[in-house]
């Protein structure tokens, strides 16, 4: 008897200790109410299991199960759907509640003062009622605790309360769920310790089962029909509004959002159905150990007197003190913030120090309502009535308007009062005028009559705005819920298609020999150890079984020095290796457990076996083995007679002892590599994500250098000296050679900025799936370990965009990953706005060089999508355009290391020609990226190819000649000299480096010809060397600017007039109409002989091409390069271009 005080005095103190320890830092009335709103998922699911199982679980619960059987574990049921469905249905529609301190005070919001004042006022009686309650069956195990004192019960109610009083006054809501969790703990092990002692205890257990099983209500078959649910679920519907129940909804006013609540919530629910099993599973193990309850005895007090064990009565009375005070501080707590937030400042407005909520009004009021409990639980006869009389009052009337409410439906208050008065008049004349006992189905009844009344009412009633189907305010929960909904079954739909393909099952494959070794000689050892317990009737006919998993594993274990051992992927192998391990781990395993009438070593070994597949084969590929082989074998283990087990062998405790520490070895082992995998593998994963990215940018950067070093002029400071050199005192000198200094800033500039910057392959471009790309980078950084929450709002019809594929998917990865860790992410909530816009994209004219102002070129508008990641759930206000200039602006300097991915960022949509804006605050951060739809014109697309910084420049023996003879008419027939021409050759052999025609002839060749054919109609130096260089600036990475500083501005403006492409600001390919309108109003005869020259090459040369590419070159020159020939009177060619357009476009039939 001592040790059992000694136990029950060490838990209260510990309870009130905890109690009085949580009661630290509570300074403010929010504090007390509602704490800091910075709990864990775990404190405060524990706090709500605590919460909803009092001290009566012990005692009616265990009863029921005892005398139902399954029927009551059918009705406990019906709690956790109600709980589920207010996570899914109702929690997450409470949005516009976070921030309040009660359930009255969101009544208050909805519907009014007068409505917040009886919410107040039911939920304060129905919190009485049940502290009442607690408090009556803590008395009910008073003489447990003192069998030796009169009037035990009075004393023992004072000490209870007392402790409560005390810890739930001062520390409010944290003192509440702290020592919730405690109480958590002690009750979580009392149930499967009860269990684990009455199997102990219980002999012939397998006799004892058969027999209790035709008991009908203890044989699921005949307890679990359809008949049965149905019934259930109507009986007790009313259980599923159980949750909103003031002290229990409290819980979702002390989490930080309505997704932590939901979460709490659904954690809830499945607890609530182990914890219903359980306390099924001590019913169970009851009967089968043959413990028959004297009539009227309950079941825990039966439990108590068994005495099995020193300290067993102090362990569960103490079990059952946490259930009660569990319950009791959470509705005390409740009854306390509803009387000082919600009733005392509406009532006693006349009084300052009730006025306003403060802390001392609160834990005064806690006090008085404690012991105003303990009064009611003294003079109380029946608990169950005081109950179903308080909750017909507070549920009937409140839940109603407020269910509804949360789904968007909102009556006039009036409406609502009117409901509650009627309900409340209905409900306490049946109650103390006719004296009628209060059941379960009279609550579902009253509910469900005053919400018809409600409706009636409401419209009966004259219409006012704002009410009826109004929605709820902000539906961005619901929204994130059914797409993480959606996201799930997206998941399993894309795993189970992954299963039929061969790569899921090449991976599964091992790569490592020691796999191999290990697992062959694990083989060996295995087969042999249950050769041991094979039944000698089944010995010769079945010795061949483990002989052949003997050979299996020795071939295993061999199988890399075999001279034909695959490390790659094989698909016999591939295919092979599932099946193998199927045969030997889970076939053999239950045939080898079968055939030693399931010995305990072998049920160890089976263990074992599903632990070693766990880790050579996914989960979800073992669970179906699993099911298979259980399937496949009932018909040999229901064969057997399976009391064998305990009565004919003798199973020594050695036996015992060793399969307990295989089994145990084997788990502990298996979750131990798990773990540490796991670990790993995302470590490797956190590595590869961080380095792929800043390899290739490094090895871009370094690319882009030495192509720029390959190409700049001013390299090595060359031109500088030759500008130093030639400038004279002379005023026409001075102003050519400041030209000249601004190109060089430009270029110097442009070089400086290309450096660093992110270019884009042209051949890595495609039609980018915008979901796909979203939904692969949620699920790269859900593999991560991040509770990433995504909510996606797509205000566009638009489904894909032009885009490299692996950058955006990187680009929406890392952000993905990096914001849902930020501090102003709650609960890792992200929100993707994808919207519809523009993009303008405008130049800056300082310095600009000449060819610009003399295009007049309007900046083009592209569609474009905004995509805004944020951590605020609010719309955004996006911009209908967004305006691009090239402008030089200070680098993005990110403060910290873990900001380097908003650097990455930038360089993604940049080199996609996009616009970025980051947007961060204290409690908001939002990334904007916009994105042309097809914005192919304005990427900054590589320019160069990679042969070309490894490689010679494409040359031929051909070629050559044709340089020999160029050079020749060149230097005969022109003013140009021979070093002149051959560095010009020599800059566009290396611009356009081993690029080729589609004839096969080095790309040189061709403004050569053009050069050729100029020299035709012009001997003018000027235009000769422009057409040399005429596609530079189109082709390569060669400037406009780079052209001007080496040969001048005259044949850098006739150059940017033949080319296609315009320098204002962003770099851009020239739209076709754009090129026609820019050569229409031009009148230089140079750009004209240059352009027909370089048309009529083209022609000539049209044969290496595609016939769809024919047609297109020849209409173009019919409709326009003929008519503008003619019409600046340039007819040189025109009979033959006439001539060639003519054989494409009617060719010889």
């Amino acid at each position: 008897m001592y040790v059992d005080w000694i136990i029950i005095t060490v838990c209260l103190t510990t309870i009130l200790a905890v109690g009085l320890y949580g009661s630290k830092g509570v300074t403010t009335f929010k504090d007390y109410a509602v704490g800091n709103r910075q709990m864990s998922t775990f404190v405060l699911t524990a706090s709500l299991i605590a919460t909803v199982y009092g001290g009566g679980f012990l005692t009616t619960r265990l009863n029921a199960h005892y005398h139902k059987g399954l029927y009551t574990l059918m009705r406990d049921l019906v709690f956790p759907i109600g709980f589920y469905i207010t996570a899914r249905l109702m929690i997450v529609r409470m949005k516009s509640f976070i921030g309040h301190l009660s359930i009255a005070e969101s009544m208050g919001m909805l519907y009014g003062q007068a409505i917040r004042i009886i919410t107040a006022l039911f939920g304060v009686l129905m919190a009485i009622a049940i502290v009442a309650i607690q408090f009556k069956v803590g008395l009910s195990i008073a003489p447990i605790v003192f069998p030796t004192i009169k009037n035990g019960s009075m004393l023992w109610g004072i000490i209870l309360s007392c402790i409560v009083i005390v810890y739930a006054s001062f520390g409010g809501a944290k003192s509440v769920t702290f020592t919730d969790v405690y109480q958590f703990f002690l009750f979580f092990i009392c149930l499967p310790v009860i269990i684990l002692v009455l199997l102990y205890h219980t002999s012939h257990p397998w006799d004892a089962w058969k027999a209790l099983i035709q008991i009908p209500k203890f044989n699921p078959i005949k307890v679990f029909t359809w008949h049965n649910i149905g019934q259930t679920l109507s009986s007790y519907a009313t259980l599923m509004l159980f949750p909103i129940n003031p002290s229990l909804i409290q819980r979702m006013y002390m989490s930080t959002s309505v997704q932590h609540a939901t979460k709490v919530f659904c954690n809830t629910a499945a607890i609530r159905i182990l914890f219903s099993i359980l306390a099924c599973m001590v019913a169970i193990m009851l009967h089968i150990g043959g413990h028959i309850l004297p009539p009227g005895q309950q079941v825990i007090d039966y439990i108590i007197d068994l005495d099995y064990f020193l300290g067993i009565k102090g362990f569960l009375v103490s079990s059952i003190i946490a259930l009660l005070m569990s319950t009791a501080d959470s509705d005390l707590h409740i009854a306390s913030v509803l009387c000082t937030n919600d009733l005392f400042p509406f009532l006693f407005k006349k009084f300052s120090a009730l006025r306003k909520a403060s802390l001392k009004t609160a834990r005064i009021t806690a006090a008085t309502i404690g012991l105003l409990s303990l009064i009611t639980a003294l003079y109380t006869t029946s608990i169950i009535q005081l109950l179903n009389k308080a909750a017909l009052f507070y549920t009937s009337a409140i839940t109603v308007p407020f269910i509804i409410a949360c789904f968007g439906f909102r009556p006039r208050a009036a409406t609502v009062l009117c409901t509650m008065g009627l309900n409340t008049t209905l409900t306490a004349y049946t109650i103390f005028i006719k004296g009628e006992v209060i059941e379960q189905h009279d609550i579902f009844k009253s509910v469900i009559t005053n919400t018809f009344i409600l409706f009636i009412l409401h419209y009966l009633l004259p219409k006012r705005a704002h009410t009826g189907w109004v929605n709820i305010l902000d539906d961005s929960p619901v929204q994130l819920q059914n797409q993480e909904i959606k996201r799930w079954w997206l998941r399993k739909i894309k795993y189970i298609q992954s299963i039929f393909t061969k790569y899921y099952w090449s991976s599964i494959f091992p790569k490592h020999t020691s796999t191999f070794i290990a697992f062959g000689i694990y083989l060996i050892i295995y087969s042999s150890i249950s050769l041991l317990y094979i039944q000698k009737t089944y010995l010769y006919l079945y010795i061949y079984w483990y002989i052949a998993i003997m050979a299996i594993g020795t071939l295993i274990t061999f199988y890399p020095a075999w001279h034909n051992y695959h490390k790659g992927s094989h698909a016999f192998l591939d295919g092979l290796w599932p099946i193998l391990l199927y045969i030997v781990l889970f076939v053999s395993a239950f045939t080898f457990a079968t055939l030693s009438h399931f010995a305990p070593i072998s049920c160890a070994l089976i263990i074992a076996n599903i632990a070693l597949s766990s880790l050579l084969l996914p989960l979800p590929i073992v669970l179906m083995m699993l099911a298979i082989v259980l399937a496949i074998n009932r018909w040999m283990i229901a064969g057997l007679p399976l009391q064998v087990i305990w009565l004919d062998r003798a199973v020594t405790t050695l036996e015992w002892v060793s399969a307990v520490t295989i089994t145990c070895v084997s788990l502990i082992s298996c979750l131990t590599y798990h773990y540490a995998r796991r670990k790993i593998q995302l470590k490797c994963q956190i590595i590869e994500l961080t380095r792929n990215y800043e390899r290739s940018i490094i090895l871009t950067s370094m690319h882009n250098q030495a192509n720029w070093n390959r190409l700049d002029p001013t390299y090595n400071g060359k031109i500088l000296q030759e500008i130093a050199d030639t400038l004279e005192p002379d005023i026409e000198c001075v102003d050519a050679q400041k030209q000249k200094l601004y190109a060089l800033s430009r270029i110097l500039l442009q070089r400086a900025k290309e450096e660093r910057t992110l270019t884009l392959d042209p051949q890595s471009l495609q039609q980018v799936d915008i979901d796909a790309a979203i939904f692969k980078a949620y699920e790269t950084v859900r593999d991560l370990s991040k509770p990433l929450q995504l909510l996606v709002r797509k205000q566009t019809k638009a489904t894909h965009i032009l885009a490299a594929s692996a950058l955006i998917e990187r680009c929406f990865t890392i952000n993905f990953w990096e914001i849902c860790q930020s501090k102003q992410a709650t609960n890792h909530i992200i929100t993707l706005t994808i919207a519809d816009t523009l993009l303008a994209y405008h130049a800056h004219k300082d310095n600009q060089l000449a060819i610009d102002n003399i295009k007049p070129l309007s900046p083009p508008l592209l569609p474009a999508l905004a995509f805004c990641i944020s951590t605020d759930t609010a719309t955004p206000n996006l911009l209908p355009t967004y305006v691009m200039t090239d402008e030089v602006i200070a680098a993005y300097l990110p403060k910290e290391t873990h900001s380097l991915y908003q650097v990455e960022s930038r360089q993604i949509i940049q080199a996609h020609g996009g616009y970025t804006a980051i947007t961060e605050t204290a409690e908001n951060l939002t990334f904007l990226y916009v994105l042309p739809l097809c914005g192919k014109k304005v990427m900054r697309l590589k320019r160069h190819h990679m042969e070309d910084l490894f490689q010679e420049v494409a040359e031929t023996v051909e070629s050559l000649a044709q340089e020999k003879e160029l050079i020749h008419l060149l230097v005969k027939e022109t003013t140009l000299t021979q070093e002149k021409i051959e560095q010009t050759l020599a800059f566009i052999k290396q611009a356009h480096g081993i690029a080729t025609r589609q004839s096969g002839d080095p790309y040189y060749t061709h403004p050569m010809a053009v050069t050729k054919l100029t020299l035709e109609v012009t001997q003018n130096p000027t235009t000769l060397l422009a057409a040399l260089l005429h596609d530079t600036v189109e082709d390569t990475a060669v400037t406009l600017d780079q052209i001007e500083l080496l040969y001048g501005s005259e044949i850098a403006h006739i150059v940017g007039m033949v080319t296609h492409y315009t320098t204002q600001g962003y770099r851009r390919k020239l739209d076709r109409s754009e090129r026609h309108l820019a050569l229409h109003q031009c009148k230089d005869i140079r750009v004209m002989q240059i352009k027909l020259a370089d048309r009529l090459h083209n022609l000539r040369t049209l044969s290496a091409r595609k016939y769809t590419a024919q047609l297109k070159v020849a209409q173009e020159t019919v409709t326009f390069y003929i008519p503008w020939a003619k019409q600046n009177n340039m007819v040189n060619w025109i009979p033959e271009m006439e001539a060639l357009c003519q054989q494409i476009l009617s060719p010889p039939k």
